[in-house]
């Protein structure tokens, strides 16, 4: 995710430990003027994360030392996925053109009331005594992931450094969780972690959950946010494309899930350009 000198030389270094490791993917992400160095030794760009690097554009390249890693089982369906994100997108769009003059007349107090929950759901940070029931939730809604979320403890040393958990409870239980993992150098941030269980998925609770981490991440002048989410959820990619989330990109075969290795879409926001259309 970063380096320094000559991507060649790097490059050497990362097939050696592949072959070591019988590693099946590298992946590396990049500025715009390292892009020809990962080309030249074979490297194959997957996606883009618009404002990663303090508002510059980061590109994400892969190269698969075992062939069969580099292979899409649900290419189409993950397409349809994409087509219909981005379909409902333009729909969103003319809608908002149309009542962009109502919209100008409402405060924006009033439209934020139009959003908010139902009394009987409560939106707040998480806290170290959360830790436990949180760890419970993750072990439940995922079989295998690629950071150890069913741990406590995992989630106690994150929560004390630049990882961001907001939940939402329904009488006082969790029903949904999501994170931001925040980079303070880059001035990036990457939405990630989402999990509602499953009597209360369809309600637009992970939407909620995403909308508040932006609000406090452009608070502390985080420039952009990005996520990388399941290719074969429509509920998740359709979550943030309503959000007015860009894609720009596949990852395939890229994160443990479940049973084995899942394609992840690329959604990308600049928040400091929500925050001057919110001023």
């Amino acid at each position: 995710m970063d380096f320094t000198g000559l991507f060649e030389e790097v490059s050497e270094t990362l097939k050696a430990l592949a072959e070591a490791e019988e590693v099946g993917k590298i992946i590396v992400y990049t500025p715009p003027e390292k892009r020809q160095e990962l080309e030249t030794c074979g490297y194959i760009e997957e996606g883009t994360i618009k404002g990663y690097y303090a508002g510059k554009d980061c590109y994400i390249f892969s190269i698969y030392p075992e062939n069969s890693r580099g292979i899409s089982f649900y290419k189409e369906k993950e397409n349809q996925i994409i087509e219909s994100c981005l379909k409902k997108d333009r729909k969103i769009g003319k809608t908002r053109q149309k009542d962009r003059g109502f919209r100008k007349k409402e405060s924006w107090k009033k439209q934020k009331e139009k959003k908010r929950l139902s009394e009987e759901y409560t939106l707040r940070p998480a806290v170290q005594a959360d830790a436990t029931a949180m760890a419970v939730l993750y072990r439940e809604g995922f079989q295998m992931y690629p950071a150890p979320l069913h741990m406590e403890n995992y989630l106690l040393k994150t929560m004390d450094s630049n990882v961001l958990y907001l939940l939402i409870e329904k009488h006082g239980k969790i029903v949904s969780i999501a994170s931001a993992e925040m980079d303070p150098k880059t001035g990036s941030a990457e939405i990630t972690d989402c999990l509602t269980v499953p009597s209360e998925r369809g309600k637009g609770l992970i939407k909620e959950l995403i909308a508040a981490l932006e609000k406090e991440l452009s608070a502390r002048n985080f420039l952009s946010s990005y996520t990388l989410c399941r290719a074969s959820s429509s509920g998740i990619n359709i979550a943030f494309a309503s959000l007015g989330y860009t894609y720009t990109g596949r990852l395939v075969k890229n994160c443990r899930i479940e049973s084995g290795f899942e394609d992840m879409n690329i959604w990308c926001r600049m928040l400091s350009e929500e925050k001057l259309t919110e001023e």
